[in-house]
């Protein structure tokens, strides 16, 4: 009756476009899940360092105030080149 109206129903080649959509949509997600899944972990890092900060001051007896401890690191001496006044001219 319409011979210009197409079939509605599946083929082969509307089911291979189908698929070629969702492996391009599938392309485009992953590598921004893999970038964001770092992101999300230290996130929840972030969140039990920030609770360590909120935390009550811890008191005594002796109404002397005791905070969290914190990890002390030792740190090396910086050591700098002694600054010169005049130019230096690499050949």
């Amino acid at each position: 009756m319409f011979p210009n109206v197409p079939r509605a129903g599946l083929s082969l080649t509307k089911i291979l476009g189908g698929i070629n959509k969702t492996l391009n949509i599938a392309n485009q997600v992953i590598p921004l899940y893999v970038q964001a899944k770092p992101i999300i972990q230290n996130a929840s890092s972030a969140m039990k360092v920030a609770k360590e900060f909120l935390a009550p001051v811890k008191t005594t007896s002796n109404n002397t105030t005791i905070s969290n401890p914190v990890k002390e690191t030792k740190k090396e001496p910086e050591t700098t080149a002694p600054a010169l006044s005049n130019p230096v001219f690499f050949l």
